[in-house]
């Protein structure tokens, strides 16, 4: 027993012995690593002694010796990686340029599109694709007004039915009414001195965005590769619109006034005035002087002369002392002219300025008829005695009124004081006919109604009249089964400027 328990112990102190020893080495460096042959060593110590030894020109290692890799610096290039193409240069601006021509506020405009380089384009040939920006000198008015076709109405993207491609030199032109797109409230920017901003087509990308524009484009080319890069849209130079033409002042002959009416217009003198003229003065006297003639001359005229001329103006019966007549008119109450009432009572009709429509079947004006004169009324007013003139795409439409019945009962008659009116809308498709707006775009439309119910079959007196409205109403069709253009676009010769058209024609 004893012999066992000296055998155990010896072994728990073996064990102790041998893990102190492992501790011990392990923590120091030399036993770290992995045992190596005595060949290896000698190697090792070998390579040691070659590295600290200085490096002799180019001479080898020696044999058996191991050399370190030197170390890759991290912007060398790799081996396998491939180098990227260089960029290619920037294209050319497209060479397409945007002219808007407004001789007038109210139109008709011109759009002009110009080829200006020396490769074909393709391009969207569509007004309403025409978008404005418009400042106004009104006080009453927003300074700035954009002006736009409505959603309905405008393409939502590329028109291929309209699509056009420019030779160089060509242009596509195209007239167009401004208040389809300044529709509305709108439309009081179209004055004189307002300054005009357009632009075609689609809009820029924004400032920030680094990516390459996308379609729709106004403008690209037609070549593979392209000749210049594509724009999604184009500017026009700004313009200022004019305060129109000033209207021609015509002579009136039974105006009074100091000045006398230019030779062409004077109506011509009496021959009876030139019996009494004394011969010698019409020889002094010039026929081309006689409406420069100042009043200077008048008064230095004999009196003889006066006299002359005044018996002979004055008709036959006359006495000396009464003045002559002018055979223009006495007066009210002069036999052959009709006395006119003007408190009488009368109808003045006025229908709402503009109307926007999705579709044909939406179409409704509103007219408003009122009494103007200073006394009552009774009239019978009905939707069925209005009549309408339709000027629009596909020409002018008359929508006639119903003939009269002499059938209307006695409550369809009212009675309209002095100033007082009454409003009448109606469905112009109920009254039109069918393909009147098949079109897309703008129309006019004219109302005039025919109030001829007099009422004889109920011992009635009433008023009957045929009134036309003072203004005309203006509708917009977003939608409609036909198209906005009934023909294809064409390319034209971009028109050369005046200066050398004189020159060609002076050649």
């Amino acid at each position: 027993m004893r012999t066992r328990l000296v055998r155990i112990a010896s072994l728990f102190t073996s064990a102790a012995s041998i893990a102190a020893a492992a501790l011990g080495l392990a923590s120091t460096p030399a036993f770290a690593e992995e045992k190596s042959s005595p060949a290896q060593q000698e190697e090792k110590a070998g390579s040691a002694a070659s590295a600290e030894k200085p490096k002799a020109g180019a001479a080898s290692p020696p044999a058996g010796a191991s050399v370190a890799a030197p170390r890759v610096s991290a912007a060398a290039p790799k081996a396998g990686a491939k180098k990227k193409p260089p960029a290619p240069p920037p294209l050319p601006p497209a060479p397409a340029r945007v002219w808007l021509i407004a001789p007038s506020p109210q139109g008709p405009w011109t759009l002009r599109i110009d080829n200006a380089g020396e490769r074909p384009m393709r391009i969207p040939a569509d007004v309403r694709l025409l978008r404005l920006e418009i400042d106004t000198l009104n006080k009453r008015t927003k300074k700035t007004v954009r002006c736009a076709a409505p959603a309905g109405l405008k393409p939502s993207g590329f028109p291929e039915r309209r699509a056009l491609l420019l030779s160089p030199g060509q242009s596509y032109m195209e007239h167009f009414d401004p208040r389809l797109l300044c529709f509305g409230k709108d439309e009081a920017a179209l004055a004189g001195g307002s300054v005009v901003r357009a632009w075609y087509g689609w809009g820029p990308p924004p400032r920030w965005s680094r990516k390459a524009p996308a379609p729709p484009f106004a403008a690209e080319s037609t070549d593979d590769p392209p000749a210049f890069a594509p724009e999604t849209g184009l500017a026009a130079p700004t313009l200022v619109l004019s305060y129109g033409l000033p209207a021609r002042k015509e002579f009136a002959g039974d105006e009074v006034g100091d000045g006398e009416p230019p030779a062409g217009d004077r109506p011509a003198q009496p021959s009876a005035d030139k019996a009494a003229q004394p011969p010698g003065d019409k020889a002094a006297q010039p026929p081309g002087d006689k409406a420069a003639q100042p009043s200077a001359d008048k008064a230095a005229q004999p009196p003889g002369d006066k006299s002359a001329q005044a018996s002979a103006d004055r008709p036959a019966g006359a006495g000396a002392g009464q003045p002559a007549s002018s055979g223009k008119g006495d007066g009210a109450g002069s036999p052959g002219e009709p006395v006119v009432d003007a408190n009488a009572p009368r109808l003045e009709l006025r229908s709402e300025p503009w109307s926007d429509a999705a579709s044909p079947r939406s179409i409704v004006v509103r007219v408003t008829a009122r009494n103007a004169g200073k006394r009552p009324m009774t009239v019978a007013i009905r939707p069925r005695m209005l009549e309408f003139h339709v000027a629009g795409p596909n020409g002018t439409t008359v929508c006639e009124a119903a003939p009269p019945t002499d059938a209307i009962p006695r409550d369809m008659y009212r009675t309209l004081k002095a100033g007082a009116s009454v409003d009448v809308s109606l469905l112009l498709r109920e009254v039109c006919p069918a393909d009147t707006f098949a079109r897309e775009g703008l129309y006019e439309v004219t109302a005039t109604l025919h109030a001829n119910e007099a009422g004889t079959g109920l011992d009635l007196d009433a008023y009957t009249a045929t009134v036309t409205a003072a203004n005309a109403t203006l509708l917009r069709v977003k939608s409609a089964p036909e198209p906005f253009y009934a023909a294809a676009p064409r390319a034209v010769q971009t028109p050369k400027p005046e200066a050398e058209q004189e020159g060609e024609h002076a050649d």
